[in-house]
């Protein structure tokens, strides 16, 4: 399975906010909201919904994080189609060096993004053999990343229209009617190839 350069980005970008789930002290707030992805030139929208340390991203397709199953789902719904990807936070974030928690992350301020208020982290992470410079914008109270964007400027997430509370546990299970696939043990290698 490849990935363009455009979904290769969404899918590392949900890779990184997953990293943060569960991270934080407190307990996660659940919420939904839509994700803007600024790739160069190119925008894309979609929907995130958060429930303790459960992810699901919406798109062109659909990606579901499990931590507490140690998988990711990326699930194809003209095809009715479920990838399933053996996974853990932890081997995730030393694939792509990561920082483990807040503290290992150089902290730049306090911001206001959308109505929160936010830690302003730098960061890198490596993809594609590269290590890229990124800046986080934690919102306290929801304690996950609801801004991320790059040095260079180039890619940009952000979370807008965030509400908290009402995400369903059925958003984090595989659809019935859809076929399950499995990847191999360890890092969706298919994924970070364009």
């Amino acid at each position: 399975m490849k990935c363009s350069g455009g979904k290769l980005i969404r899918v590392l970008a949900a890779v990184v906010l997953a990293w943060f789930l569960g991270t934080g002290a407190a307990p996660a707030a659940d919420f939904s909201a839509e994700v803007i992805t600024k790739n160069d030139s190119q925008e894309t929208r979609g929907k995130v919904f958060f429930q303790g340390d459960k992810m699901r991203q919406e798109g062109e397709t659909i990606n579901i994080a499990r931590p507490d199953r140690r998988v990711m789902w990326m699930l194809v719904p003209s095809m009715k189609m479920a990838m399933e990807v053996p996974f853990s936070l932890s081997d995730l974030g030393q694939a792509m060096a990561l920082p483990k928690d807040k503290s290992q992350m150089k902290l730049l301020g306090a911001e206001k993004v959308n109505g929160y208020e936010t830690e302003k982290f730098e960061t890198t992470m490596k993809a594609n053999g590269r290590t890229v410079k990124m800046f986080l914008w934690v919102a306290k109270k929801l304690d996950k990343p609801i801004k991320m964007v790059s040095e260079d400027g180039k890619f940009s997430m952000e979370y807008r229209d965030i509400k908290e509370g009402g995400v369903s546990a059925d958003l984090f299970e595989i659809p019935a009617g859809y076929q399950k696939m499995t990847m191999p043990q360890g890092m969706p290698q298919g994924l970070m190839r364009k």
